[in-house]
Parts: C-alpha cells; sequence; structure tokens
C-alpha cells in the first residue's frame, strides 16, 4: 500500500519524529520544557548498562514547593506497560532542585515522564532517552581476591561438614571412628567434592553464557565508509553505510526526517579544528547517501552523521575521510540550508583563508565572534570563567547587527538556532537545539506513541514507508525557505512571532560537558536569508 503524500506529510512529521537524539562521548540529556504551568530545566543521566539506574535532576523556575515523579517509558510497551512512579527529592540547600532515580529494565527508545504538582495545578513532561548498554562492569581485583577466599574457606567447610555427618556425627561419643565409617567418609568427602566442582563449573558456563550473551547486545555504533570523487567540477562525497557489521540494520529502511532532513552530517577538519561544515547529504538507496562538499581546504576531517529510525533511536556515524585538495567549486550545492565557515585563531596573521566570506575569527573566552555579513555573535560568559564538567550550564549567545543594534534572527530548520560542540580530540559531539539535546518534535512524537494502548505498535511496509518518507523529504527541500520553516516549526510546535518569520536576538542552549578538555562550540543561526556560523572556545575543568 503507497501513502497519499500530502495527508502523510503532517504525520510524518510529528508522529514519526524521534524521541531520541544522536550523540558522541555526551551521554547526559538536557532538556528545558512546560510541564503544564511549570517551567522546567531537567538533566536525565542514563545507565550505561541495562537494567541500571538513570540518575534525574530536575530544577523549577517557577512555582514555588511542588511534588515531582518520574516514571520510565518504554516506547514499545507504552504507558501501559510502564512501571510505577517513584518520587524526586527536593535537595536541602538547593531551593526548586529535586534529584532521584528510576530503574531502567529495557533497552532502546525510552522516555522519563515527570509529573508535577503544586500551587500551579499539575502538569506533565516526557524527557525521551535512548537507555543503551554501552559498558560491562568489571569486578574489582580486591573484591575477587576476597570472594575467591571465601570460596575456598567454605568449600572447605562444607567437605569437613559432609565428611563429618557420615562418620564422627553418628559415632557415639566415647567410641572410636570404626573403619568403615572412615571408608564412607572418604567416599562422602570425594562425592561431595566432585559435585561441588560440577555445580561450580556449571554455574561459570551459565554465568559466562550470560556474559557473551549481553555482550552481544551491547550498543555498537553503525559505521560508513565516505568516498570523495569530482565530477565535472562538482566536489560529491558518498556515503555508505555499513549494513553488514550493523547491529540495527534492518531499521535502515525505517529512517525517519529530523528537522525535514534524513541526515545531518557535521564535518571538521582535525587537528586544528578550522574548517567546519553543517551538511544534509540525500538519501540514495537504503544504505546510501550523497552530498556537495563546499570548498573546504585539504586535510584529514572528522565525520559525523545523524540518522534516526521510526522507533526513535538515534545513531551517529563516526568515521574519518581525506580531502587531497583544496576544494574550490563554491557554485553547486545539493541542500539549501547546507553551510560551512572557517575558524581562524584570533592571532593568526596572514592565513589564506582571511579574503573568505566565510572565514570567522574564533572567539575566546569573553570575545565575540564578527560573522560573514558583519554582524557580531557574542557568548554571555563571563570572560575568563571555567567550565566545569558534569554541571548543566545554559549557553547563551545575543546577536547584533553591523551597528551594533540587537538583530532580528529566523529560524533555521524549524528551530530559532543550532550547535554542534566537538571536544579537540574528537572524542564528544553533540548537535544541540534551544530546548536541548531533543527537539519538540521528537518530544511529541514520544507522547503521541505513548499514549497508545500496550503492545499495540506494528511496523509498516518498509518499501511504501521509504518512499513516502523519500517524497516527503523532497517537498520539504523543494518548498521555499520561509514557507518550509514556517511548516516545520507550526508541526513541531514552536513559537512564532506576530511579525511572521522574525525572532529576537537571542539564543540558548542547555548543556553539561561531560568531561574536562578543550571543547570548540559552533552556533548557527539564519538573518536576512543566510545561515551564518559562530565559533568558540570554552575549557572545561
Amino acid at each position: 500500500m503507497r501513502w497519499n503524500f500530502f495527508l502523510s506529510l503532517p504525520a510524518l512529521l510529528t508522529c514519526v519524529a524521534c524521541p531520541v537524539y544522536a550523540h558522541v562521548g555526551s551521554p547526559e540529556v538536557a532538556m528545558e520544557g512546560m510541564a503544564g504551568k511549570y517551567r522546567l530545566l531537567v538533566s536525565v543521566r542514563p545507565p550505561d548498562v541495562i537494567p541500571g539506574t538513570a540518575a534525574i535532576t530536575v530544577y523549577l523556575q517557577n512555582g514555588g514547593a511542588v511534588s515531582v515523579t518520574a516514571q520510565p517509558i518504554y516506547f514499545y510497551s507504552g504507558s501501559a506497560g510502564a512501571p510505577s512512579a517513584d518520587a524526586l527529592q527536593p535537595v536541602s540547600d538547593q531551593p526548586g532542585q529535586y534529584k532521584g532515580i528510576v530503574w531502567m529494565m529495557n533497552d532502546g527508545s525510552s522516555g522519563i515522564l515527570l509529573h508535577v504538582s503544586g500551587g500551579l495545578g499539575i502538569g506533565d513532561l516526557v524527557v525521551p532517552i535512548m537507555a543503551v548498554s554501552t559498558a560491562q562492569k568489571q569486578l574489582p581485583a580486591a573484591t575477587g581476591y576476597w570472594l575467591v577466599g571465601l570460596g575456598i574457606l567454605l568449600f572447605v567447610l562444607m567437605l569437613t561438614i559432609i565428611g563429618d555427618s557420615v562418620a564422627d556425627g553418628i559415632t557415639p561419643p566415647g567410641q572410636d571412628v570404626s573403619r568403615r565409617r572412615r571408608r564412607a567418609k572418604k567416599v562422602a568427602v570425594v562425592v561431595a567434592a566432585v559435585c561441588s566442582t560440577l555445580l561450580v563449573y556449571g554455574g561459570n558456563t551459565w554465568w559466562r553464557g550470560w556474559a557473551d550473551r549481553y555482550r552481544q547486545f551491547m550498543y555498537r555504533p553503525m559505521h560508513a565508509g565516505y568516498t570523495m570523487r569530482q565530477d565535472k567540477g562538482v566536489n560529491t562525497l558518498d556515503i555508505r553505510i555499513d549494513q553488514q557489521h550493523a547491529q540495527r540494520a534492518g531499521w535502515l529502511p525505517y529512517l525517519v526526517p529530523d528537522h525535514g532532513k534524513l541526515m545531518h552530517l557535521f564535518i571538521v577538519r582535525i587537528p586544528s579544528m578550522d574548517a567546519f561544515a553543517h551538511l544534509h547529504p540525500v538519501r540514495t538507496d537504503s544504505t546510501g547517501f550523497r552530498t556537495v562538499l563546499p570548498p573546504l581546504p585539504r586535510g584529514r576531517y572528522l565525520a559525523f552523521a545523524d540518522v534516526v529510525n521510526l522507533s526513535g533511536f538515534a545513531e551517529t556515524l563516526k568515521d574519518t575521510f581525506e580531502i587531497a585538495q583544496d576544494l574550490t567549486d563554491s557554485l553547486h550545492r545539493m541542500d539549501p540550508d547546507d553551510a560551512y565557515a572557517y575558524a581562524l585563531p584570533d592571532d593568526l596573521i596572514g592565513s589564506p583563508l582571511r579574503g573568505d566570506d566565510n572565514a570567522i575569527i574564533c572567539g575566546r573566552a569573553g570575545k565575540s565572534v564578527r560573522m560573514k555579513d558583519g554582524s557580531v555573535m557574542v557568548a554571555s560568559l563571563p570572560a575568563g570563567e571555567d567550565l566545569q564538567a558534569g554541571r548543566l550550564y545554559e549557553l547563551q549567545f545575543s546577536v547584533v547587527d553591523p551597528k551594533g543594534i540587537p538583530a532580528k534572527l529566523e529560524p533555521y530548520l524549524g528551530m530559532m538556532a543550532h550547535a554542534a560542540i566537538i571536544k579537540d580530540d574528537g572524542s564528544t559531539y553533540i548537535h544541540l537545539h534551544p530546548v536541548g539535546t531533543y527537539s519538540l518534535a521528537a518530544q511529541e512524537g514520544l507522547v503521541r506513541r505513548i499514549a497508545l494502548p500496550e503492545n499495540e505498535y506494528r511496523l509498516p511496509d518498509a518499501s511504501a514507508f521509504r518512499d513516502s518518507i523519500d517524497r516527503v523529504v523532497t517537498q520539504l527541500r523543494s518548498m521555499p525557505a520561509e514557507q518550509r520553516e514556517t511548516l516545520l516549526m507550526r508541526q513541531m510546535d514552536m513559537p512564532a512571532s506576530d511579525t511572521g518569520m522574525r525572532m529576537g536576538n537571542m539564543v540558548s542552549f542547555p548543556y553539561s560537558f561531560p568531561q574536562p578538555g578543550a571543547y570548540r562550540i559552533w552556533v548557527q543561526v539564519r538573518r536576512d536569508g543566510q545561515v551564518l556560523t559562530a565559533a568558540f572556545d570554552r575549557v572545561v575543568r
């Protein structure tokens, strides 16, 4: 059965919108949203082992004293199959802050349903998470030695008790143990030793079998091969997902658009982290994508390709590829929302990139960045402030025009802004939005799913679904920018001003840096029809 395109467009943009967003080395989930009349800033650290506990912190922005509960919701079972909710406890020395844990028993696309009740009434907020096993816990060596010692002691004691029970234990007081009973004692000890050894061996085999099965279900990210070629002056990058070794290859026909795109590709030159591009490859077949590269300089590039399947499970395909020589073509673009920039150190003199309109001076602590249209982006963090790993921040940025007047921004891919945060060694990457690590469309998609009865979710026909999605993405790409952004914002319930598509000049991103180190923050906004990029360096302690 083939779906009617125009009827399926709104549903495909919302009902199948992904409840999980991609990340590399950044497990903590940050989200800002409304639970009824309560404004919440939420941090969730999913477990690295399933079953395991997710640590939840809720920052209440208004409403006074409230009660907060958290309930795990699983995509496949919905709310009807969910366990009971657990109460989050207020933090005594932090007014408005609540903490607690919930057990996550199933892996895959999941969510935390927060229920808030207080003076402003009641409200719910769903925080989508991706619960997967990413680690296998190791027994500490000291604990292992203690357990081995205790096991040997128990083994000796058990053999002693069994041997005495058939000899000394049944011999009358004052009599010597007979030769027959001494023989029975030896036989009992040998039989008990053999049986105990077999039990220990069987238990060890059973445990190793479960450990091997656990390793098979541990999260293994998908990979892709990147091939660059030049055809009639066009710099084409072909992306081929490794289907043979993919853990979730069966989901590839069920990829869904996120912000109207099937794939978000972020590439950055390493180790200098100076050349950056945000591209949107188009699908060529079930495992292939293609995009056109902007005029990037030669070098080795890290690539982070974000895709999401129908269940809401997100994948980031992290790989590297080489550009052998400087690319010069700047006329061909496969997607109208593609953008790139060069971030130059503020002390660099005589760079060959300084004459390029896309060259920007990277902003360090307390410094601003002048973008390609002359407007300036300013980070609000005080100069010299070192950020702390594991602490939730509101990363705030403002934009002023070349005359210093607050600029009016326009939506970009259905959001006020986008950001990519990359650690200098490539071990951490996250694609952020003003609502956090998820879009509002992702949240709405999970809300619609969990409202369905338990275990009534059925996958559509793979071929028909893929064709329908491809038609949706093609139609969106061909729309005028303002019409496309209006549609995306409406489907994701993003607010729009009375003046049309223009917004204010401030954007913010909630985020918790997972580990110490040096990070580069790429921030993208749209102004006067242009996608503008700024870059800021931050040190995290």
